[in-house]
């Protein structure tokens, strides 16, 4: 009897210290600063604008997020994990859509009998200004209370 009650207690003890050890969070996630879910669609020319790259840069600099559309164009952004959203304050915005298309021979040796990689062209899907934060003329203001939807409308012709 005392013998089981003895291995009960200890058993109990060592769940109850080993539940205070670990924790769900290290320390480095429990000193992120808070996030607020953020996200958006991004049109050209009034058309969704799918595989875009969106950056939103905090205006007195604090940690950015970034985000891809998707085919409809729509984003959420990501700070520390997949969709968590941005902290709060003001961004500055850049969107960017590069494709990058091969040229020259499909298959070629070099001198030397190897093969050598395709070079690749770089195509600009989206107009240069929108890439630079500073004249991007994008912005957003995150607010701990929401909703925090930010649709950007960009223009093919922009400069």
């Amino acid at each position: 009897m005392w013998t089981r009650r003895f291995s009960t207690l200890l058993c109990l003890s060592w769940v109850i210290a080993m539940a205070g050890c670990y924790s769900s969070q290290d320390k480095w996630t429990a000193m992120r600063p808070k996030v607020y879910k953020t996200n958006g669609v991004v049109r050209m020319d009034g058309k969704p604008l799918p595989e875009a790259i969106v950056v939103f840069s905090p205006v007195g600099g604090k940690v950015s997020g970034t985000a891809i559309t998707d085919e409809a164009g729509h984003y959420q952004m990501t700070t520390f994990e997949d969709h968590d959203g941005v902290t709060e304050g003001e961004f500055q915005v850049s969107v960017e859509k590069i494709d990058w298309i091969p040229v020259g021979p499909e298959k070629a040796e070099s001198a030397d009998g190897g093969n050598y990689r395709r070079p690749l062209k770089e195509v600009r899907q989206t107009p240069k200004v929108y890439s630079q934060l500073e004249k991007s003329g994008l912005t957003a203001m995150v607010s701990p209370d929401g909703p925090n939807t930010f649709d950007f409308d960009l223009d093919s012709k922009a400069d």
